[in-house]
């Protein structure tokens, strides 16, 4: 629980910054939702790159480019389980195909 209210709290601080310094194009919300994704994809790549022991000097070059990559690997999942959703013999067939 104290991890998810540092995770809001740095998203909200990273979020109101931004809203700052760039034109009012977009709201608060969607800043603050794209910080949120960048910290939890940090956080599970962290959690990934521990799980499978990869050596210090790799891990902060794993974690920037997860996050980096978070929303379109987020908006990847979430077409995947729509997808899967509708149709998942036709997914699961895609993957075992390959």
């Amino acid at each position: 629980m104290k991890q998810i209210a540092q995770f809001v709290v740095i998203s909200m601080t990273a979020a109101a910054v931004q809203l700052y310094l760039s034109p009012p194009a977009f709201t608060f919300g969607h800043y603050f939702f794209s910080a949120l994704m960048a910290l939890l994809a940090a956080y599970l790549v962290s959690s990934i790159c521990e799980y499978l022991a990869v050596a210090e000097s790799a891990r902060l070059g794993f974690i920037g480019v997860g996050t980096y990559m978070a929303p379109n690997l987020f908006e990847g999942l979430n077409n995947l389980g729509q997808r899967f959703s509708k149709d998942p013999l036709n997914v699961i067939n895609k993957f075992g195909s390959k």
